[in-house]
């Protein structure tokens, strides 16, 4: 039990500067969706099958000039087809939870989540709890988003007073941050440097299938340099404690 309630305090902890990023975002949000006239509750319930900040704007924009439901579900898919990539990449801490851990856990697996998450596996302390961990984190940043959204929906006029001061640039700076602490090496590095740039030329695709397109040349280039300089011994990552979890 201690070990459970201690990955959930070191979750709530961690997910502070991504809930100060997220707030701005999630204002605006519901902001817009007033603007639209979509109304609360269906604001709100966007957030339940879609949870995605970027899609979620895209889906209000589109949806406000009449789009074809097929059409919206398609840019959906278009736009968090990324988190295909997030779920191999932590499949093997994951494997031997249930099946209503990995879809609880799969539901709240934003961006941002998947950073503290990686980071969080990757640390060599011997916790079987991490994923409580994960489920910490997704929680908070859940209850903050619709909380936001729901300031914004009621309280957008006011707040747009404040929008020359720039608070929506700690997302940004949110991003880049969690993003920076990954350049472990040089190979981490290169995939990274790869996918930024592409993602910059390819920034005219549209429904951010740029982004996708980035994605898969940063992996290429990623296993290349792998495969071309492979790391050392002392750099080889400690035995997967996957098989030594338990789900609780």
């Amino acid at each position: 039990m201690n070990g459970r309630l201690s990955e959930v305090g070191k979750g709530a902890r961690d997910v502070v500067p991504i809930v100060v990023g997220a707030v701005p975002f999630g204002v605006l949000f519901g902001a817009l969706a007033a603007e639209a006239d979509f109304g609360l509750l269906n604001t709100l319930l966007m957030s339940l099958p879609v949870y995605s900040g970027t899609m979620q704007m895209i889906g209000l924009n589109m949806i406000s000039i009449g789009t074809s439901w097929p059409i919206v579900a398609f840019a959906s898919f278009i736009v968090n087809s990324r988190h295909a990539f997030y779920s191999a990449a932590l499949t093997p801490h994951m494997r031997q939870l249930g099946l209503g851990w990995r879809l609880a856990l799969s539901y709240g697996m934003t961006d941002q989540i998947y950073v503290l998450a990686e980071r969080r596996y990757a640390n060599r302390d011997g916790s079987t709890e991490k994923h409580w961990y994960t489920l910490s984190t997704s929680v908070v940043l859940f209850i903050m988003w619709l909380a936001s959204t729901w300031v914004g929906f009621g309280f957008g006029d006011i707040l747009k007073e404040f929008e020359d001061l720039g608070f929506d640039f700690a997302l940004c700076a949110t991003y880049v941050a969690l993003a920076a602490s990954s350049f472990a090496d040089f190979r981490a590095i290169a995939a990274g440097l790869s996918a930024g740039l592409l993602a910059v030329a390819l920034f005219g695709v549209p429904y951010q299938g740029g982004l996708f397109i980035a994605i898969i040349g940063g992996i290429a280039v990623g296993l290349g340099a792998d495969k071309l300089f492979p790391p050392k011994p002392e750099e080889e990552p400690a035995e997967n404690l996957a098989a030594a979890e338990t789900p609780t």
